[in-house]
Protein backbone atom coordinates (compact mmCIF):
# COMPACT_ATOMS: atom_id res chain seq x y z
CA UNK A 1 0.00 0.00 0.00
CA UNK A 2 1.15 3.40 -0.92
CA UNK A 3 2.38 6.17 1.29
CA UNK A 4 -1.07 8.86 0.80
CA UNK A 5 1.71 11.66 0.76
CA UNK A 6 3.91 9.73 -1.50
CA UNK A 7 4.10 12.18 -4.40
CA UNK A 8 2.98 10.15 -7.34
CA UNK A 9 0.22 8.76 -5.20
CA UNK A 10 -0.83 12.11 -4.59
CA UNK A 11 -0.75 12.27 -8.88
CA UNK A 12 -2.99 9.73 -8.85
CA UNK A 13 -5.02 10.52 -6.06
CA UNK A 14 -6.18 14.64 -8.50
CA UNK A 15 -6.33 12.48 -11.54
CA UNK A 16 -8.70 10.39 -10.10
CA UNK A 17 -10.96 13.15 -8.31
CA UNK A 18 -11.35 14.91 -11.46
CA UNK A 19 -12.82 11.48 -12.26
CA UNK A 20 -14.65 11.17 -9.33
CA UNK A 21 -15.85 14.96 -9.50
CA UNK A 22 -17.01 13.88 -13.32
CA UNK A 23 -19.02 11.55 -11.77
CA UNK A 24 -20.82 13.82 -8.72
CA UNK A 25 -20.87 16.80 -10.81
CA UNK A 26 -24.78 16.27 -11.08
CA UNK A 27 -25.56 15.79 -7.50
CA UNK A 28 -23.41 18.31 -6.12
CA UNK A 29 -24.90 20.98 -8.87
CA UNK A 30 -28.23 20.10 -7.64
CA UNK A 31 -27.63 21.10 -4.18
CA UNK A 32 -26.25 23.91 -4.15
CA UNK A 33 -27.65 26.97 -2.68
CA UNK A 34 -25.35 29.28 -1.60
CA UNK A 35 -24.20 31.53 -1.56
CA UNK A 36 -25.89 31.48 -4.79
CA UNK A 37 -28.62 29.03 -5.78
CA UNK A 38 -27.01 28.50 -9.05
CA UNK A 39 -26.37 24.91 -9.14
CA UNK A 40 -22.41 25.00 -10.41
CA UNK A 41 -20.51 24.02 -7.15
CA UNK A 42 -20.13 20.73 -8.95
CA UNK A 43 -19.20 22.01 -12.02
CA UNK A 44 -16.67 24.96 -10.15
CA UNK A 45 -14.93 22.35 -8.29
CA UNK A 46 -14.28 19.96 -11.43
CA UNK A 47 -13.30 22.30 -13.51
CA UNK A 48 -10.95 23.92 -10.86
CA UNK A 49 -9.02 20.92 -9.99
CA UNK A 50 -8.70 19.55 -13.90
CA UNK A 51 -6.34 23.10 -14.32
CA UNK A 52 -4.34 21.36 -11.32
CA UNK A 53 -4.30 18.62 -13.36
CA UNK A 54 -3.26 20.24 -16.32
CA UNK A 55 -0.23 22.02 -14.26
CA UNK A 56 0.46 18.60 -13.52
CA UNK A 57 1.16 17.31 -16.87
CA UNK A 58 4.74 18.90 -17.32
CA UNK A 59 6.09 17.41 -14.19
CA UNK A 60 8.85 14.25 -13.68
CA UNK A 61 6.77 11.35 -12.93
CA UNK A 62 9.21 10.83 -10.07
CA UNK A 63 8.59 14.38 -8.55
CA UNK A 64 8.76 15.45 -4.80
CA UNK A 65 5.59 15.66 -3.15
CA UNK A 66 5.98 19.02 -2.37
CA UNK A 67 6.74 20.21 -6.45
CA UNK A 68 3.35 17.93 -7.49
CA UNK A 69 1.20 19.79 -4.37
CA UNK A 70 2.61 23.00 -5.50
CA UNK A 71 2.19 22.88 -9.11
CA UNK A 72 -1.58 21.29 -8.30
CA UNK A 73 -2.10 24.65 -6.72
CA UNK A 74 -0.84 26.79 -8.92
CA UNK A 75 -2.91 24.97 -11.54
CA UNK A 76 -6.16 25.87 -9.61
CA UNK A 77 -5.55 28.91 -8.89
CA UNK A 78 -5.69 30.07 -12.43
CA UNK A 79 -8.51 27.45 -13.05
CA UNK A 80 -10.81 28.09 -10.09
CA UNK A 81 -14.36 29.00 -11.01
CA UNK A 82 -16.63 30.58 -8.66
CA UNK A 83 -16.33 30.93 -4.92
CA UNK A 84 -16.30 27.32 -4.35
CA UNK A 85 -13.56 27.24 -6.89
CA UNK A 86 -11.63 29.66 -4.92
CA UNK A 87 -11.83 27.72 -2.02
CA UNK A 88 -10.59 24.47 -2.96
CA UNK A 89 -7.71 25.94 -4.68
CA UNK A 90 -6.41 27.61 -1.23
CA UNK A 91 -7.24 24.23 0.04
CA UNK A 92 -4.71 22.83 -2.01
CA UNK A 93 -2.34 25.69 -1.53
CA UNK A 94 -2.55 25.10 2.54
CA UNK A 95 -1.90 20.74 1.51
CA UNK A 96 1.21 22.18 -0.07
CA UNK A 97 2.53 24.41 2.54
CA UNK A 98 1.88 21.64 5.58
CA UNK A 99 2.88 18.88 3.78
CA UNK A 100 6.31 18.61 5.64
CA UNK A 101 4.45 18.32 8.81
CA UNK A 102 2.55 15.12 7.64
CA UNK A 103 -0.52 13.80 6.63
CA UNK A 104 -2.80 15.97 9.65
CA UNK A 105 -0.40 18.84 9.90
CA UNK A 106 -1.05 19.21 6.04
CA UNK A 107 -5.46 18.41 6.94
CA UNK A 108 -4.78 21.37 9.25
CA UNK A 109 -2.94 23.87 6.86
CA UNK A 110 -5.71 23.22 3.92
CA UNK A 111 -8.27 24.33 6.52
CA UNK A 112 -6.53 27.06 7.68
CA UNK A 113 -5.76 28.17 3.86
CA UNK A 114 -9.23 27.81 2.67
CA UNK A 115 -11.05 30.02 5.65
CA UNK A 116 -8.28 32.67 5.12
CA UNK A 117 -9.22 32.95 1.31
CA UNK A 118 -13.50 33.82 2.54
CA UNK A 119 -13.39 37.74 4.08
CA UNK A 120 -16.48 36.29 5.27
CA UNK A 121 -16.92 32.92 6.72
CA UNK A 122 -19.71 30.94 6.96
CA UNK A 123 -20.85 28.75 9.97
CA UNK A 124 -22.15 25.59 7.81
CA UNK A 125 -20.18 25.18 5.05
CA UNK A 126 -17.11 23.76 3.42
CA UNK A 127 -14.75 25.43 5.51
CA UNK A 128 -16.26 23.72 8.82
CA UNK A 129 -15.91 20.43 7.13
CA UNK A 130 -12.38 20.90 5.94
CA UNK A 131 -11.84 21.85 9.91
CA UNK A 132 -13.66 18.95 11.01
CA UNK A 133 -11.81 16.90 8.90
CA UNK A 134 -8.23 18.19 10.05
CA UNK A 135 -9.18 17.46 14.03
CA UNK A 136 -10.19 13.68 13.22
CA UNK A 137 -6.65 13.08 11.84
CA UNK A 138 -5.26 14.77 13.91
CA UNK A 139 -7.31 12.78 16.70
CA UNK A 140 -6.22 9.29 14.50
CA UNK A 141 -2.56 10.66 14.56
CA UNK A 142 -1.56 8.88 17.51
CA UNK A 143 1.34 5.81 15.78
CA UNK A 144 -1.46 4.35 12.92
CA UNK A 145 -0.83 4.67 9.15
CA UNK A 146 -1.59 7.77 7.61
CA UNK A 147 -4.04 5.34 5.15
CA UNK A 148 -5.99 4.72 8.93
CA UNK A 149 -5.41 8.39 9.53
CA UNK A 150 -7.13 9.56 6.07
CA UNK A 151 -9.84 6.76 6.37
CA UNK A 152 -10.71 7.58 9.87
CA UNK A 153 -11.24 11.62 9.04
CA UNK A 154 -13.41 10.73 6.16
CA UNK A 155 -15.34 8.72 8.42
CA UNK A 156 -16.11 11.51 10.91
CA UNK A 157 -16.71 14.27 7.59
CA UNK A 158 -19.08 11.70 6.12
CA UNK A 159 -20.82 11.68 9.33
CA UNK A 160 -20.52 15.10 10.32
CA UNK A 161 -21.79 16.87 7.33
CA UNK A 162 -24.89 16.56 7.76
CA UNK A 163 -25.12 18.42 11.13
CA UNK A 164 -22.78 21.09 9.63
CA UNK A 165 -24.82 21.66 7.28
CA UNK A 166 -27.63 22.55 9.08
CA UNK A 167 -25.88 25.05 10.98
CA UNK A 168 -26.80 27.75 7.73
CA UNK A 169 -29.98 29.06 8.22
CA UNK A 170 -30.02 28.86 4.22
CA UNK A 171 -28.89 25.12 4.02
CA UNK A 172 -31.33 24.08 6.77
CA UNK A 173 -34.18 26.02 4.96
CA UNK A 174 -34.01 23.78 1.71
CA UNK A 175 -33.15 20.69 3.37
CA UNK A 176 -29.80 19.96 1.33
CA UNK A 177 -25.83 19.55 2.32
CA UNK A 178 -23.39 21.91 1.90
CA UNK A 179 -22.41 21.84 -2.47
CA UNK A 180 -18.84 22.83 -0.89
CA UNK A 181 -18.60 20.42 1.56
CA UNK A 182 -19.80 17.42 -0.56
CA UNK A 183 -17.31 18.09 -3.13
CA UNK A 184 -14.63 18.01 -0.43
CA UNK A 185 -15.12 15.16 0.43
CA UNK A 186 -15.12 13.33 -2.79
CA UNK A 187 -12.25 14.86 -3.23
CA UNK A 188 -11.02 12.94 0.19
CA UNK A 189 -12.57 9.89 -1.16
CA UNK A 190 -10.45 10.01 -3.74
CA UNK A 191 -7.57 9.99 -1.98
CA UNK A 192 -8.02 6.95 -0.21
CA UNK A 193 -8.93 5.38 -2.98
CA UNK A 194 -5.27 6.26 -4.63
CA UNK A 195 -3.60 4.86 -2.08
CA UNK A 196 -4.31 1.30 -3.38
CA UNK A 197 -2.99 1.12 -6.77
CA UNK A 198 -5.35 -1.23 -7.88
CA UNK A 199 -8.55 0.77 -7.23
CA UNK A 200 -9.53 2.50 -10.42
CA UNK A 201 -11.56 5.76 -10.24
CA UNK A 202 -14.58 4.12 -10.60
CA UNK A 203 -14.30 2.32 -7.31
CA UNK A 204 -14.84 5.94 -5.52
CA UNK A 205 -17.68 5.60 -3.34
CA UNK A 206 -20.30 8.31 -4.03
CA UNK A 207 -23.71 6.13 -2.79
CA UNK A 208 -23.81 9.03 0.43
CA UNK A 209 -24.50 11.72 -2.01
CA UNK A 210 -27.86 12.79 -2.16
CA UNK A 211 -29.74 12.00 -5.63
CA UNK A 212 -31.81 15.10 -5.73
CA UNK A 213 -32.98 17.75 -3.05
CA UNK A 214 -35.00 17.11 0.07
CA UNK A 215 -37.29 19.83 -1.53
CA UNK A 216 -37.44 21.84 -4.51
CA UNK A 217 -34.78 24.24 -4.42
CA UNK A 218 -35.83 28.10 -5.03
CA UNK A 219 -35.56 29.66 -8.40
CA UNK A 220 -32.50 31.91 -9.12
CA UNK A 221 -33.24 35.20 -9.57
CA UNK A 222 -30.14 36.68 -9.22
CA UNK A 223 -29.55 40.38 -10.21
CA UNK A 224 -26.12 41.10 -10.21
CA UNK A 225 -22.98 39.89 -11.56
CA UNK A 226 -19.70 37.26 -10.57
CA UNK A 227 -16.26 39.29 -11.66
CA UNK A 228 -13.08 37.39 -11.05
CA UNK A 229 -9.91 38.81 -11.82
CA UNK A 230 -6.52 37.60 -11.69
CA UNK A 231 -4.09 40.09 -10.35
CA UNK A 232 -0.16 40.47 -9.68
CA UNK A 233 0.21 38.76 -5.54
CA UNK A 234 -0.38 41.05 -2.83
CA UNK A 235 -1.91 42.63 -0.35
CA UNK A 236 -4.82 39.90 -0.22
CA UNK A 237 -6.66 41.43 3.51
CA UNK A 238 -6.57 44.45 1.90
CA UNK A 239 -7.84 43.67 -1.66
CA UNK A 240 -10.92 41.39 0.28
CA UNK A 241 -11.60 44.53 2.21
CA UNK A 242 -11.75 46.47 -1.20
CA UNK A 243 -14.11 43.80 -2.55
CA UNK A 244 -16.37 43.62 0.37
CA UNK A 245 -17.45 47.25 -0.34
CA UNK A 246 -19.01 46.61 -3.88
CA UNK A 247 -20.17 42.97 -3.16
CA UNK A 248 -20.51 39.53 -1.38
CA UNK A 249 -19.21 36.38 -1.38
CA UNK A 250 -15.41 37.95 -1.63
CA UNK A 251 -13.16 35.17 -1.87
CA UNK A 252 -8.77 35.82 -2.85
CA UNK A 253 -6.27 33.09 -3.06
CA UNK A 254 -2.57 34.07 -4.02
CA UNK A 255 -0.33 31.92 -5.80
CA UNK A 256 2.11 29.71 -3.25
CA UNK A 257 5.73 30.35 -3.18
CA UNK A 258 7.70 33.41 -3.06
CA UNK A 259 8.75 36.52 -5.06
CA UNK A 260 8.01 38.25 -8.12
CA UNK A 261 6.06 37.02 -10.85
CA UNK A 262 3.39 35.61 -8.86
CA UNK A 263 -0.52 35.80 -9.24
CA UNK A 264 -3.52 36.01 -7.39
CA UNK A 265 -7.48 35.19 -8.12
CA UNK A 266 -9.69 37.76 -6.95
CA UNK A 267 -13.78 36.65 -6.69
CA UNK A 268 -16.96 39.05 -5.77
CA UNK A 269 -21.00 38.64 -6.39
CA UNK A 270 -21.52 42.57 -7.21
CA UNK A 271 -24.56 44.65 -8.55
CA UNK A 272 -22.17 46.71 -10.57
CA UNK A 273 -19.26 45.12 -11.99
CA UNK A 274 -17.75 48.99 -12.97
CA UNK A 275 -17.98 49.77 -9.19
CA UNK A 276 -15.99 45.75 -8.75
CA UNK A 277 -13.70 46.70 -11.76
CA UNK A 278 -12.59 50.03 -10.60
CA UNK A 279 -11.77 48.47 -7.09
CA UNK A 280 -9.59 46.10 -9.35
CA UNK A 281 -7.68 48.95 -11.51
CA UNK A 282 -7.16 50.47 -8.51
CA UNK A 283 -5.64 47.44 -6.18
CA UNK A 284 -2.96 46.76 -9.99
CA UNK A 285 -2.06 50.01 -10.71
CA UNK A 286 -0.11 49.97 -13.62
CA UNK A 287 0.39 46.20 -14.54
CA UNK A 288 -2.58 45.31 -16.75
CA UNK A 289 -5.38 43.46 -15.44
CA UNK A 290 -7.63 41.08 -16.85
CA UNK A 291 -11.23 40.16 -15.41
CA UNK A 292 -14.15 37.71 -16.30
CA UNK A 293 -17.85 38.74 -15.94
CA UNK A 294 -20.60 36.40 -15.60
CA UNK A 295 -24.31 37.51 -15.23
CA UNK A 296 -25.44 35.58 -12.52
CA UNK A 297 -29.13 34.67 -13.88
CA UNK A 298 -30.39 35.28 -17.11
CA UNK A 299 -29.63 34.26 -20.93
CA UNK A 300 -26.28 32.68 -22.04
CA UNK A 301 -25.16 32.52 -25.43
CA UNK A 302 -22.19 30.65 -26.62
CA UNK A 303 -19.59 33.69 -27.01
CA UNK A 304 -17.14 35.80 -25.61
CA UNK A 305 -17.73 39.40 -25.35
CA UNK A 306 -14.43 41.65 -24.73
CA UNK A 307 -14.69 45.51 -23.90
CA UNK A 308 -12.13 47.89 -22.60
CA UNK A 309 -15.10 49.95 -21.57
CA UNK A 310 -16.06 48.72 -18.05
CA UNK A 311 -20.03 50.93 -18.65
CA UNK A 312 -20.74 48.57 -20.93
CA UNK A 313 -19.75 45.10 -19.18
CA UNK A 314 -23.50 45.02 -17.59
CA UNK A 315 -25.19 45.15 -20.60
CA UNK A 316 -23.14 42.65 -22.62
CA UNK A 317 -23.49 40.22 -19.76
CA UNK A 318 -26.79 40.33 -19.12
CA UNK A 319 -27.15 40.06 -23.06
CA UNK A 320 -25.91 36.18 -21.98
CA UNK A 321 -22.21 36.73 -23.08
CA UNK A 322 -19.01 35.71 -20.94
CA UNK A 323 -17.05 39.24 -20.66
CA UNK A 324 -13.50 39.58 -20.70
CA UNK A 325 -12.56 43.30 -19.15
CA UNK A 326 -9.41 44.28 -20.49
CA UNK A 327 -6.81 47.22 -21.28
CA UNK A 328 -6.47 47.66 -25.44
CA UNK A 329 -3.47 45.50 -25.30
CA UNK A 330 -3.70 41.27 -23.63
CA UNK A 331 -1.97 41.30 -20.39
CA UNK A 332 -0.05 38.06 -19.58
CA UNK A 333 -2.48 35.79 -18.41
CA UNK A 334 -4.71 36.82 -21.17
CA UNK A 335 -4.46 33.16 -23.17
CA UNK A 336 -5.53 31.67 -19.83
CA UNK A 337 -8.22 33.63 -19.20
CA UNK A 338 -9.36 33.62 -23.15
CA UNK A 339 -9.53 29.58 -23.01
CA UNK A 340 -11.57 29.82 -19.92
CA UNK A 341 -13.83 32.02 -21.37
CA UNK A 342 -14.41 30.46 -24.65
CA UNK A 343 -14.65 27.28 -23.03
CA UNK A 344 -17.61 28.89 -20.48
CA UNK A 345 -19.38 30.42 -23.12
CA UNK A 346 -19.24 27.28 -25.29
CA UNK A 347 -21.32 25.51 -22.51
CA UNK A 348 -23.95 28.25 -21.56
CA UNK A 349 -21.37 29.41 -18.81
CA UNK A 350 -19.33 27.59 -16.39
CA UNK A 351 -22.88 27.46 -14.62
CA UNK A 352 -23.60 24.54 -16.70
CA UNK A 353 -21.62 22.14 -18.03
CA UNK A 354 -17.12 21.47 -18.94
CA UNK A 355 -16.48 20.34 -22.17
CA UNK A 356 -15.88 23.85 -24.40
CA UNK A 357 -17.96 23.59 -27.67
CA UNK A 358 -18.41 27.20 -28.54
CA UNK A 359 -17.48 28.93 -32.27
CA UNK A 360 -18.40 32.09 -31.64
CA UNK A 361 -16.33 35.56 -30.45
CA UNK A 362 -16.40 39.06 -30.49
CA UNK A 363 -13.16 40.93 -29.90
CA UNK A 364 -11.55 44.53 -30.02
CA UNK A 365 -9.50 45.62 -32.86
CA UNK A 366 -5.82 46.08 -32.97
CA UNK A 367 -3.61 43.93 -30.27
CA UNK A 368 -6.29 41.86 -29.00
CA UNK A 369 -7.78 41.07 -32.83
CA UNK A 370 -3.73 40.23 -33.38
CA UNK A 371 -3.53 38.23 -30.70
CA UNK A 372 -6.98 36.21 -30.85
CA UNK A 373 -5.84 35.20 -34.47
CA UNK A 374 -5.61 31.25 -33.33
CA UNK A 375 -9.03 30.52 -31.56
CA UNK A 376 -8.66 28.08 -28.80
CA UNK A 377 -11.60 25.37 -28.97
CA UNK A 378 -11.85 25.95 -32.65
CA UNK A 379 -13.66 29.06 -32.02
CA UNK A 380 -13.67 31.69 -34.98
CA UNK A 381 -14.11 35.80 -34.71
CA UNK A 382 -17.45 37.48 -36.10
CA UNK A 383 -16.94 40.87 -34.82
CA UNK A 384 -13.84 42.87 -34.99
CA UNK A 385 -15.18 46.52 -33.78
CA UNK A 386 -14.52 49.07 -31.08
CA UNK A 387 -18.24 50.00 -30.85
CA UNK A 388 -19.79 47.55 -27.95
CA UNK A 389 -23.12 48.46 -29.78
CA UNK A 390 -21.85 46.09 -32.71
CA UNK A 391 -21.30 43.66 -30.39
CA UNK A 392 -24.12 43.62 -28.70
CA UNK A 393 -26.18 43.61 -31.56
CA UNK A 394 -24.38 40.20 -32.52
CA UNK A 395 -24.94 38.76 -29.26
CA UNK A 396 -28.86 39.91 -29.35
CA UNK A 397 -28.94 38.43 -32.33
CA UNK A 398 -27.92 35.19 -31.02
CA UNK A 399 -31.22 34.42 -29.02
CA UNK A 400 -33.62 35.68 -31.57
CA UNK A 401 -33.42 39.54 -30.95
CA UNK A 402 -31.91 42.69 -32.30
CA UNK A 403 -30.68 41.57 -35.40
CA UNK A 404 -26.67 42.27 -36.23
Amino acid sequence: MARVLDGQVVHRWLVCAVDALAQARPRIDAVNVFPVADQDTGTNCLLTLRGATAELAALDPAAETSTVLGAAARGALLAARGNSGIILSHWLAGLARGADAGLAGALSAAADSARSAVLDPQPGTVLDLAAEVARAADRADRGGSDRAVLAAAIDVGLAAVDAISERHPVLRDARVLDAGACALLVVLIAWAAATDEQSPPSGVDLSWLPASPAVALPDQDETGFEVMAVLPAGDDGALRTALATVGEAVAVVSEPGEGAGRLRQSHVHAEDPAAALAVLRSVAGDTPVLVTVQALSGVTVPAVAITGTPERVAELARAGAVVLVADTAPPPVWRTALERAVGDAGTGGAHRDDAPSTDLIAVLPGAWADACAAMPAGGTLIAEADDDDRVLAVLRSLTGGTEA
